[in-house]
């Protein structure tokens, strides 16, 4: 019963992740990120880097695949991964969720050298992205004011699943 509960929650975030990110693609400004992020401080490293993977799949099924996909799913994957190693602070949370924006273009501006082995040619091509990467930090602040209704939600949704696993 643990399984199925986990596999529909996993569903159901990725779901809400992917709406999020076709209803207001274009800005980089997106829930997406918000939801892998708390997915992995409240489920744990595999369910935050699980919902990280797939929110980049499904999503760019319906954007588009392509060598950036790959991207997607490292940068989704490993800030899901990496929420769940981080002390549960409130400051800690918003530094992070403003950090991971960064992070995700980081790793998108890693996509570059599939066309260029020049790494300043990456670097100026990071640089003039930058914009572009603040919007999405600036976003997942924006998104993280809702933070206090969905820690309730994920919070609850945790306790059940703690009281199966007993």
């Amino acid at each position: 019963m643990l399984a199925i509960h986990k596999m529909t929650l996993l569903s159901l975030l990725t779901a809400a992740a992917v709406a999020g990110r076709l209803a207001i693609h274009g800005m980089n400004i997106q829930p997406a990120t918000l939801i892998i992020i708390l997915t992995g401080w409240f489920f744990g490293w595999k369910m935050g880097a699980a919902e990280g993977l797939l929110t980049a799949l499904v999503s760019d099924l319906f954007l588009g695949l392509g060598y950036w996909t790959l991207f997607h799913l490292a940068a989704w994957g490993l800030i899901g991964l990496l929420s769940a190693l981080l002390p549960q602070k409130q400051w800690l949370y918003f530094l992070w969720l403003f950090v991971s924006g960064l992070v995700f273009g980081m790793i998108m501006a890693l996509s570059y050298f599939v066309f260029t082995q020049n790494p300043l040619t990456v670097i100026g091509l990071w640089i003039s992205g930058l914009p572009f990467d603040l919007y999405h930090a600036a976003g997942n602040l924006i998104f993280g004011l809702f933070s206090p209704l969905l820690f309730k939600v994920f919070a609850a949704e945790s306790r059940k699943l703690t009281k199966q696993t007993r």
